[in-house]
C-alpha cells in the first residue's frame, strides 16, 4: 500500500487535481451568477425603455426611430449592457401593443388608436 505522506510527488499531483476541480466548480457557479445578474440588468433596462416611451403615447406622440436608437444607446450605457441585448423597435412596440390591448381602462377605439400609432414605429 502506498503511503501518501511518504510520496510527496503523488501528494502534490492529487492536490493539484483537487485544486483544479474546486477552481472549475467555483468558476462555473460564479459565471452562472454573473449571467443571472446580466439578465436582470437587461430586464431592468428594457422596462426603463418602456416606461420612458409610454408617456409619449398617452399624448398621442410617436418617437422616431432615431429617438428610439438614442434611448437604447443611453439605456445600455447606463446599465452597462450591450445595445444588441436590449429591445429593438419591433420588440419594444410589440410589448407596448400588448400592454395597450391588455389595459382594461381603455375603450376599444382608444386601444386601436394607440396600436395604430405604435405600428408607425415598426
Amino acid at each position: 500500500m502506498i503511503h501518501l505522506q511518504d510520496n510527496t510527488f503523488l501528494t502534490a499531483i492529487i492536490g493539484l487535481l483537487f485544486s483544479l476541480i474546486v477552481f472549475l466548480l467555483t468558476s462555473y457557479f460564479f459565471t452562472k451568477r454573473d449571467k443571472t445578474d446580466y439578465r436582470k440588468k437587461i430586464e431592468t433596462a428594457n422596462n426603463e425603455m418602456l416606461y420612458s416611451i409610454r408617456p409619449l403615447l398617452v399624448e398621442k406622440k410617436v418617437p422616431s426611430k432615431d429617438i428610439l436608437v438614442a434611448v437604447r444607446f443611453s439605456t445600455a450605457k447606463k446599465y452597462g449592457v450591450e445595445q444588441h441585448d436590449l429591445y429593438d423597435e419591433f420588440s419594444l412596440t410589440s410589448d407596448l401593443i400588448n400592454e395597450t390591448i391588455a389595459n382594461v381602462f381603455l375603450t376599444s377605439d382608444e386601444k386601436l388608436e394607440f396600436c395604430n400609432l405604435l405600428q408607425a414605429i415598426k
